[in-house]
């Protein structure tokens, strides 16, 4: 994302993705097969070009990484995000289908407070958890 061009370098990325999909992880490991008991090796499974990209690819991905880990500042994640974070995905997919919810986040946007992990969270604690409506409260 970094590139004068990120479209032609996602396009170029999701490119090596799909042209990589069966050799990568050949390409990378060693692993023990049966019938007949043995062990396989990338050479057996993997052109050495193939291979040598696959390194090549991991190598620039590191020295990438680096560059923005250097370059840039983290984002801030506030304990609501990260408890968001850690919800179970079922129990998210709950709240998020569930209509009355919606009405909370647009009364809470309404009094300014725009974080959605926020309104999550206190719909989760405050409705959801004591199975009452939020529109029946109003």
């Amino acid at each position: 994302m970094s590139s004068p061009t990120p479209r032609e370098a996602l396009a170029d990325a999701l490119d090596l993705n799909v042209n990589l999909k069966s050799g990568r992880e050949p390409s990378m490991y060693s692993d023990l097969r049966t019938g007949p008991d043995r062990v396989q090796t990338p050479e057996e499974v993997i052109r050495t070009n193939a291979a040598k990209d696959c390194v090549r690819l991991a190598g620039n991905c590191l020295a990438h990484a680096h560059r923005h880990v250097s370059e840039k500042v983290p984002s801030k994640f506030t304990p609501a995000q990260d408890r968001l974070f850690t919800m179970k995905s079922s129990k998210f997919q709950e709240i998020m289908k569930n209509e009355d919810f919606w009405w909370y986040f647009i009364a809470r946007m309404e009094a300014g407070h725009h974080d959605i992990a926020t309104a999550v969270l206190g719909y989760e604690r405050d409705h959801a958890k004591t199975c009452t409506l939020f529109r029946a409260a109003q």
